[in-house]
């Protein structure tokens, strides 16, 4: 028969046949490996194909022989180590390729899979670990909003901090606005529209109300992030607990609140109690330099000079106290105005050479001849630094000798450095105090405060004062090391120079006369009777015609009932009953009363000193003052 007559169906037969007889001699000769796959109608091929597969199958098993547990065992183990998340074992694989050695290389795949899988997810949960504890120690959670359904997922820290149990996402927006505090929950929701509807970044601070009634503050920052589909925005950031810091920040507000009011509670006083001692002070002091100015004996002399003296100390006291109070808060200012630094230093010095003899002490002074004569400073000041230095040297020494020198460091740039050097042989400074000296508040020790008096604030003047004077000072003692006594303050000034000076000094020109060279008219207004003598009684002396008033109505009147024009000057006081002097000076203003009005008050502050002027006043004379001050002041807008 022709090979293309045979049907189609016994050819496939016959193929399938020729496979299963070569899987039979294959298995004969002990190969296993192979198999028929077999997709006929014919079950009775398909049978012997399927029953000779597994024949194969179990020979191909038995070939194990004795290590067949030994196999399954290992493969146990290895997956047992799989379960433990041990994935370091692998089952050996032979190169017979056998059925186990399929099931060996499926094991071990599985195996780097699962560890890759289980790393991952171990690097994610560290991680996530990591970042949890990060933000409960910032105190800072995560969260994500959808607006579209307003489904709200926060971080385990953003739940502590509201106080949240975990919940579903499309529940958590509703719980966390319950805790907003209701005075903030429109702030939020206006917020929120405003962030959808442009999509922009924000960071808000809002309060949340805890279980306890308690109030938390938070900090939530945040952006949009629209999605592809615009069909909603995605809200995410960030909240912080700011409890901690809101207090703190409130604690130093109110800190701020009280130390400014305690701090106004103390210039009120120290104003007040300027005023209230620089009044009668002045009284004492005027009287007793009008009596001065009298034929006396030596003993009313003596008695007048001691009074004097006393007065001028408690009036420095008084200034010592006002210009540390200056000092602290940053408002003391400096001058810049032209003197004669021989003459300033030569009148200051002058009255303590004076103490020193009383005290039997010899007391010289020398100024360099190359200084120059003009500088421009504040003379008042540096009169103050020296009193202070000087005083201090005449107090703590009881015999020897008080030596001042000023000498010329350097002139360059429109200035001049002027070098202090003030020595005494007095009781001295221990080691131990040399660095605190010139704190505030700091002597030497109680003994000393005892035995001498003061304050201790002298020398904190001194150098707050020199620094500004971009200066500075130190001590060293003792002065002499065989006595062990003695200290040598040493300091620096730098002054301003003029364009141009004066070849001579005004020093030796003599005491001029208080006295006006022209007939002149006063008024002069003050509400306290002592004071009003005290002023009266000097400006008489200086020849002047002199009409008193004892309240700003008063003064008002005598100007209104056109005695106006007759007076050259009012002399007028600040602090009265009824018209204070601000108020008395702007009305005598307003009834065209145009000369000169000079403010004489026990206030003596930089803001009083302002005050007057702002109220239409010329000047301002500071309560106590001598009669060579007020001589002086009248001098300048009468001449």
């Amino acid at each position: 028969m022709n090979v293309a007559e045979i049907p189609t169906e016994t050819l496939v037969k016959i193929q399938l046949l020729n496979r299963l007889l070569a899987l039979s001699e294959a298995m004969v000769l002990g190969n296993y490996s192979g198999r028929v796959v077999t997709n006929f109608d014919n079950e009775t091929i398909t049978k012997i194909a399927d029953n000779l597969n597994r024949l194969a199958d179990k020979l191909q098993l038995n070939t194990v022989g004795d290590n067949q547990d030994q196999t399954v065992n290992t493969f146990i183990e290895v997956i047992s180590s799989f379960a433990n998340l041990d994935f370091k074992q692998k089952l050996p694989i032979s190169e017979s390729g056998t059925i186990m050695d399929a099931i060996a290389t499926g094991i071990n795949i599985l195996g780097d899979e699962l560890e890759q899988s289980t790393a991952s997810k171990l690097e994610l949960e560290t991680e996530r670990n990591r970042l949890n504890e990060a933000q409960a120690i910032a105190k800072i959670g995560s969260w994500e909003l959808d607006t579209f359904g307003f489904y709200l997922t926060a971080s385990k820290e953003a739940y502590r901090i509201f106080e949240l149990e975990h919940q579903p996402a499309d529940l958590l927006y509703k719980a966390y606005r319950s805790k907003i505090h209701p005075e903030d929950i429109d702030k939020l929701n206006n917020l929120t529209k405003d962030v959808i509807e442009k999509g922009a970044a924000f960071a808000v601070e809002y309060r949340m109300v805890c279980e306890d009634g308690t109030i938390k503050y938070i900090r939530s920052i945040g952006e949009a992030i629209r999605n592809n589909k615009a069909t909603g925005v995605l809200l995410k950031g960030t909240i912080q607990d700011i409890t901690e810091t809101k207090l703190v920040e409130q604690a130093l507000k109110r800190a701020k609140v009280y130390a400014e009011e305690a701090n106004s509670a103390k210039g009120q006083f120290l104003a007040h109690m300027s005023h209230d001692i620089r009044t009668p002070l002045n009284g004492i002091l005027g009287l007793t330099q009008v009596m001065l100015g009298e034929d006396l004996n030596e003993n009313h002399r003596m008695y007048l000079e001691t009074i004097s003296n006393s007065g001028k100390n408690l009036s420095q006291l008084i200034n010592d106290i006002l210009d540390f109070s200056k000092m602290e808060s940053g408002k003391l200012r400096l001058e810049n105005i032209p003197f004669n630094f021989r003459e300033a230093i030569s009148s200051t010095t002058k009255p303590y050479k004076f103490l020193a003899e009383q005290k039997g002490l010899e007391l010289t002074y020398q100024i360099d001849e190359s200084l120059p004569n003009e500088v421009i400073g504040d003379p008042s000041r540096i009169s103050q630094l020296l009193t202070n230095l000087v005083g201090n040297a005449i107090k703590f020494t009881d015999h020897g000798k008080i030596e001042i020198v000023f000498s010329l460091l350097e002139i360059s740039n429109g200035e001049v450095e002027i070098l202090g050097i003030i020595t005494d042989t007095g009781i001295g400074i221990p080691k131990e105090k040399l660095n605190t000296i010139f704190s505030s508040f700091t002597q030497v020790d109680d003994s000393t405060a005892r035995k001498y008096g003061g304050t201790g604030l002298g020398l904190s003047i001194v150098k707050s004062l020199l620094l500004q004077m971009n200066g500075d000072i130190c001590v060293n003692s003792p002065a002499d090391s065989i006595t062990n006594t003695g200290s040598i303050f040493t300091f620096s000034i730098k002054l301003k120079l003029p364009d141009t000076q004066t070849t001579t000094s005004s020093a030796g020109e003599g005491v001029k006369k208080l006295v006006f060279e022209k007939s002149l008219r006063i008024l002069i207004v003050d509400d306290n009777p002592v004071n009003l003598l005290v002023a009266e009684l000097m400006v008489k002396k200086f020849g002047a015609e002199v009409t008193t008033a004892e309240s700003g109505n008063d003064a008002i009147k005598l100007i209104k009932d056109g005695e106006g024009d007759a007076y050259d000057m009012v002399l007028m006081d600040i602090q009265m009953p009824g018209l204070d002097g601000y108020q008395t000076t702007v009305e005598l203003r307003k009834l065209k009363y145009m000369k000169p009005i000079l403010a004489v008050s026990a206030n003596a502050y930089n803001e009083d000193v302002q005050n007057s002027l702002t109220a239409g006043m010329n000047d301002h004379l500071q309560k106590p003052y001598t009669k060579e001050k007020l001589f002086q002041k009248i001098m300048e807008f009468v001449a």
